[in-house]
């Protein structure tokens, strides 16, 4: 299958290697290593609006659907598709970022800042906080049986907007990674959606539930066919 408006088709199993490159020349943290939380007595965060788990989720959609060009990373850009404001981190002035309540599931914090090493754009972190988090829910002690939002449906969201995914190898903690190509643009945008499993239901593994999504572009690794 051809993802819409790209020039060539590619496998899952390219789109994991090409995004794993892509992460190599990052100079943030590898997709398997927990997200900075911020702590409960650091300085104070921008605000941003109360967001239902549903809206916040077609927000981060919509982001993804019109990501065209380098531009459509930037603070700016990442501001008005997702209508919250962004400000500076009082502990790196370098990194924008905003934070709010996430209905009854918990808190979102959201962060534009440098892909790092010669990559265009910027790097955009979505995260979704669950309720009783207690430390990264990925290890056994901090397990949660609340799901912030649900990886599934994302998923076929995501596959229907053009982008094609590979799932993590089984000896690195669990996310999927997604590429697509605009050889127009000379642009590639790599999402990764890094997953926990919550406990409990009838799933043997737990339910797969979205923990944060990494929004990164790079014009190093288009295919032209």
């Amino acid at each position: 299958m051809t993802a819409p408006d790209s020039a060539v088709s590619i496998t899952p199993e390219q789109a994991a290697d090409a995004a794993a490159a892509a992460s190599d020349r990052a100079a943030g943290p590898a997709s398997g290593s927990a997200p900075r939380i911020p702590a409960a007595t650091a300085l104070p965060l921008p605000q941003g609006p109360a967001l239902e788990t549903e809206e916040l989720r077609t927000r981060v959609l919509k982001l993804i659907a019109g990501l065209r060009t380098v531009r459509d990373t930037e603070t700016s850009a990442v501001a008005k598709v997702l209508n919250v404001p962004f400000g500076p981190d009082p502990e790196e002035p370098d990194l924008q970022v905003v934070r709010g309540r996430l209905g009854s599931a918990g808190r979102y914090y959201i962060t534009v800042g440098s892909a790092g090493r010669d990559m265009p754009g910027k790097r955009i972190e979505i995260r979704f906080i669950p309720e009783g988090w207690r430390g990264d829910p990925r290890d056994a002690e901090n397990a949660l049986s609340t799901c912030g939002l649900d990886f599934a449906p994302l998923h076929e969201d995501i596959v229907k907007l053009g982008y094609w995914g590979a799932e993590s190898p089984l000896y690195l903690r669990e996310f999927w990674s997604y590429r697509k190509d605009w050889p127009a643009n000379n642009i590639t945008f790599y999402l990764v959606v890094n997953l926990y499993r919550a406990t409990g239901g009838d799933q043997p593994k737990g339910r797969p539930c979205v923990l944060y999504i990494e929004i990164t572009a790079d014009d190093a690794e288009v295919d032209h066919g």
